[in-house]
C-alpha cells in the first residue's frame, strides 16, 4: 500500500532531521565543553550542562588574558584584503577568458586548470623562499598574496561569463564605453550573484587556513586566530574546556557572515549564475 503525501513527508523530515543531528553533533559537544571545567570534560556518564555550575570564566579568562583580540583583528584583516582581490581578479580573468575571447586564452586556460592537480603542500616551500627574498616573510602579506589568485575562482568566474548576455555589452560599447567601463559599469553589476558566492566560500576557506600561518609566520603579534588556538594549546597544555571556548569565539564572525547573507548565499546557489 502506497504511502500518503503526509507520511513521505513525515519520513523525509525524520531523515533530514537525523542527519542534520549527525553534522551538529560536533558543534554541540564544542559549546557544551567550553562551559565546563576541566575535571567534567570527560566524565562519566556523558553530562550536556551542568546548569547549576556553568563556567562562563572559560571565556573571560580567553577575552582577558589572552591576545584573543589581536589574532581576531589579524584574521579579519587578512581575510578581508584576501577576498577583496581575490574577487576582483577572478572577475577580470573570468570577464577575459569567458567573454573577450582572445587568442590562444582556450589554451592559456587550460594550463591554468592544470595547476588545479598540483597538491598545495608542494607550494608551500617556494613560497616561503620566495617570500624570503623578498622580504615578506613574517608579514600578513605573507599570508594574502597566495590567497588573491584562485584558479578555481577563475573558473566559475568563466562559466558566468561564457552564458552573459553579449548584447548588453554591445549596447554599452555603442554608448561609448570602452572594455573596462562596460566591464565596470555592466558586467559587474549582473555578476552580483556569483561575486556574492564566491565571496563566502572564499571567507570560509581562508578564515580556516593553518598551514600558511604557521610557516610563514614567526611573531605572535601576527597570529591569525588558527594560530592563537595552537599557541593555547601549547601555553595551557590539554585544558580542553578553555580551547574549545576559545573556538565557540573563533566561529561567531563565521556564523555572523553567514546568517547576514544566508538569503542572497541561498539564491545564488539555485540560480544559473555558476551553471556556466
Amino acid at each position: 500500500m502506497p504511502l500518503s503525501s503526509n507520511a513521505r513527508l513525515t519520513i523525509r523530515s525524520a531523515i533530514f532531521l537525523l542527519v542534520g543531528l549527525i553534522f551538529i553533533t560536533p558543534l554541540l559537544w564544542m559549546l557544551s565543553t567550553s562551559l565546563k571545567f576541566e575535571n567534567q570534560v570527560f566524565e562519566r556518564p556523558f553530562v550536556f550542562l551542568h546548569v547549576h555550575s556553568v563556567n562562563w570564566s572559560n571565556y573571560s579568562h580567553i577575552l582577558t588574558e589572552t591576545d584573543f583580540p589581536v589574532w581576531l583583528w589579524n584574521s579579519v584583516f587578512v581575510v578581508v584584503v584576501s577576498v577583496a582581490f581575490r574577487l576582483l581578479l577572478a572577475a577580470l580573468g573570468g570577464y577575459a577568458f569567458g567573454y573577450l575571447k582572445f587568442r590562444g586564452s582556450d589554451a592559456i586556460f587550460f594550463c591554468f586548470l592544470v595547476t588545479l592537480f598540483i597538491p598545495y603542500q608542494l607550494t608551500l616551500l617556494p613560497q616561503f623562499i620566495s617570500f624570503r627574498f623578498i622580504g615578506l616573510l613574517d608579514t600578513h602579506w605573507a599570508l594574502i598574496i597566495p590567497n588573491i589568485v584562485d584558479v578555481l575562482s577563475i573558473f566559475l568566474m568563466r562559466q558566468f561569463f561564457l552564458s552573459f548576455p553579449k548584447e548588453l555589452i554591445h549596447a554599452a560599447y555603442m554608448e561609448g564605453s570602452g572594455i573596462f567601463r562596460s566591464f565596470a559599469r555592466v558586467a559587474m553589476p549582473l555578476a552580483r550573484t556569483p561575486v556574492l558566492t564566491l565571496g563566502l566560500l572564499s571567507f570560509f576557506m581562508i578564515w580556516d587556513q593553518y598551514y600558511q600561518p604557521l610557516i610563514f609566520l614567526h611573531s605572535k603579534e601576527l597570529y591569525t586566530i588558527p594560530m592563537g588556538l595552537q599557541s593555547f594549546q601549547t601555553q595551557f597544555g590539554k585544558q580542553y574546556a578553555m580551547q574549545m571556548a576559545l573556538a565557540c569565539l573563533a566561529i561567531i564572525p563565521v556564523l555572523g557572515v553567514f546568517l547576514a547573507l544566508q538569503k542572497q548565499f541561498i539564491e545564488s546557489i539555485v540560480s544559473s549564475g555558476l551553471k556556466g
